[in-house]
């Protein structure tokens, strides 16, 4: 059943993998969030069983593939850090309350917190969502319609958060800004030759910058606005990339003949 279904057992695997720790809050009329790591479990387990050796190097090898243009580095670094700071600034022309730049974490602080996430948030994500999952959607679609179906399987695990680490306010706006960050995402990844490593960089800082440093500089009213201006920000860049052809013609490569199952990276460097 793995063999043939890999995506459908890769993404129940993702969840129970993820999931298992909230259902049990749960049944102690308690809450908590995802493991993180349920993601890269579920990826080594479907690899393993449905590609043999062959399909757990190729992700393997993901993890580890460096070697690309240094101007990606600088995309999945700097992009998040400029896409946060035009939304604060643009929702403080809209109304919301300006924030005391004096409770920004210092570089240490953040320092920590990016290395954390990179290394569990990151890595455990990043390995099957974008890792394993991306490169199988993108056999049979294009790389915007593998975007659009992996979006709201990303955006669903993302559940036990929905409500208490993201507010009722906001979760639509969260969930809005899934579906740009996932096309920015698989442009990233298809033009660093289907590395994982610049997905979880860009993972780590969006995540560092945003949720770490700037969203807890506004309160009430003011984050709200501040999280829808936020997504509006991800669905410019995204269409800028659309615009600009950017997901079209990265394609994977056919399956390996070695093993029958390994999974090419996009052809375009």
């Amino acid at each position: 059943m793995i063999r043939r279904h890999q995506l459908v057992s890769f993404f129940l695997l993702a969840y129970l993998l993820s999931w298992y720790p909230w259902l049990i809050a749960l049944a102690r009329h308690a809450t908590t969030g995802p493991n993180p790591l349920g993601p890269m479990a579920a990826a080594l387990i479907v690899a393993a069983v449905a590609g043999r050796g062959a399909g757990l190097r190729e992700l393997l090898a993901r993890l580890v593939r460096v070697r690309f243009a240094w101007r990606w580095y600088a995309v999945a670094l700097l992009l998040p850090v400029l896409a946060c700071v035009c939304a604060a600034a643009v929702a403080v022309l809209l109304g919301a309350a300006r924030p005391d730049l004096a409770l920004l974490p210092g570089w240490g602080q953040a320092a920590d917190r990016f290395v954390f996430i990179l290394l569990f948030i990151g890595l455990g994500e990043e390995t099957g969502w974008r890792g394993f999952a991306l490169p199988r959607l993108q056999q049979r679609r294009s790389p915007l319609g593998a975007s659009l179906v992996l979006a709201p399987l990303w955006a669903l695990w993302h559940l036990p958060l929905l409500g208490t680490e993201f507010a009722p306010p906001v979760v639509p706006a969260f969930l809005i800004a899934i579906v740009p960050a996932t096309l920015v995402a698989t442009w990233l990844f298809n033009h660093t030759r289907g590395s994982v490593v610049p997905q979880m960089l860009f993972h780590a800082t969006v995540n560092t910058v945003a949720s770490g440093a700037v969203f807890p500089l506004f309160k009430g009213g003011s984050l709200t606005l501040l999280w829808y201006v936020y997504a509006a920000v991800w669905v410019a860049v995204a269409a800028i990339v659309i615009a600009a052809g950017g997901l079209r013609g990265a394609r994977p490569r056919p399956p390996a003949a070695r093993g029958g199952r390994g999974i090419g990276y996009p052809c375009r460097p």
